[in-house]
């Protein structure tokens, strides 16, 4: 199957909402314990607004402060305070080892929140489901090594282990036998040269065939998601006659991409050009979804809940 018919076949399989991957609906384990240093922040910072206007309160104000400096860990990330912290273009470990920072920061609080002394775990819980896209850096590699190992790929992480087998991945690293530097002296291939020596995400191993892959996962499209097709573009036009570059992308987005139409946007449809470009020039290369990677690696395609 040629690149060009791999790329039909993906636009009759689109991706479907709701995939399991990227999901992360479980209650934090955690929760019970973000719950309890919210609570203790919180009655710290009632009781300096409450002593704080009081006369000759500064040596137990600044105890309440060092208090709740001392709050101030990896469990308070989803607290209000340390939102409003971040609100103030700052962090959290800024105000924990600032305590001069911390005392201005707490003032502006006081003066432009309400305080009170209810937390409601789903208010945690909320805050913790929104930090979830930090999660999902890494999720479609996950998910595609998941699909590899399942069908017999072995993951590896060294160059003899990877020389020795028939059909494997790895994952690129920053250093060691697939770093950059390394796979431009193994395989002869330059990687990150014009993008500040960035990775990739997998060497796939095929019946000695290797393909080097970069995934994405993109659900809207916009600023910072054109940036990341571009990077996936640049991909596609790397140019080898004895190794495959491969372009990953799946969410929603990926169907806006290969179903662009005379409708679509003008930035979508020069994207769309760009790729049939790269794909014509670099016969050995790929852009592809899910249901694409299954084909291409030959595996018993799945039903996808958006394709035809």
């Amino acid at each position: 199957m040629t690149n060009f018919e791999l790329f039909e076949y993906c636009k009759k399989n689109p991706e479907g909402f709701l995939d399991r991957n990227y999901m992360f609906v479980d209650k934090h384990k955690d929760l019970s314990l973000y719950i309890s240093k919210t609570k203790n922040i919180k009655n710290k910072l009632i009781a300096i607004k409450e002593i704080i206007i009081k006369p000759n309160s500064n040596k137990v104000i600044d105890q309440l402060f060092n208090d709740l400096q001392n709050e101030l860990n990896k469990y308070t990330n989803f607290s209000e305070f340390i939102s409003f912290v971040n609100a103030c273009d700052s962090r959290l470990e800024e105000v924990r080892n600032d305590i001069g920072l911390l005392k201005k920061t707490t003032l502006l609080y006081i003066k432009y929140r309400d305080l009170n002394d209810i937390v409601p775990s789903e208010w945690v819980q909320a805050l913790i489901d929104k930090s979830t896209s930090r999660k999902k850096g890494q999720a479609g590699e996950i998910k595609l090594i998941s699909i590899l190992k399942k069908e017999g790929h072995h993951l590896v992480d060294n160059l003899t282990d990877f020389n020795k087998s028939k059909n494997c991945v790895t994952r690129f690293k920053n250093s060691g036998d697939f770093s950059n530097k390394s796979i431009k002296d193994t395989f002869e291939v330059k990687i990150g040269k014009k993008s500040q020596n960035k990775k990739l995400d997998l060497i796939i191993k095929k019946n000695q065939e290797i393909y080097f892959l970069e995934a994405k996962h993109l659900n809207t499209g916009g600023g910072g998601q054109n940036k990341q097709i571009k990077e996936l573009i640049d991909v596609v036009n790397l140019k080898s006659d004895k190794y495959h570059f491969v372009a990953f992308l799946d969410g929603i987005h990926s169907n806006n991409i290969l179903s662009a139409d005379k409708d679509s946007s003008p930035k979508i449809k020069s994207q769309y050009k760009d790729i049939l470009k790269c794909l014509r020039r670099n016969k050995n290369n790929y852009w592809i979804n899910t249901a694409g990677f299954e084909k291409l690696f030959k595996y018993p395609l799945r039903p996808h809940p958006g394709g035809n």
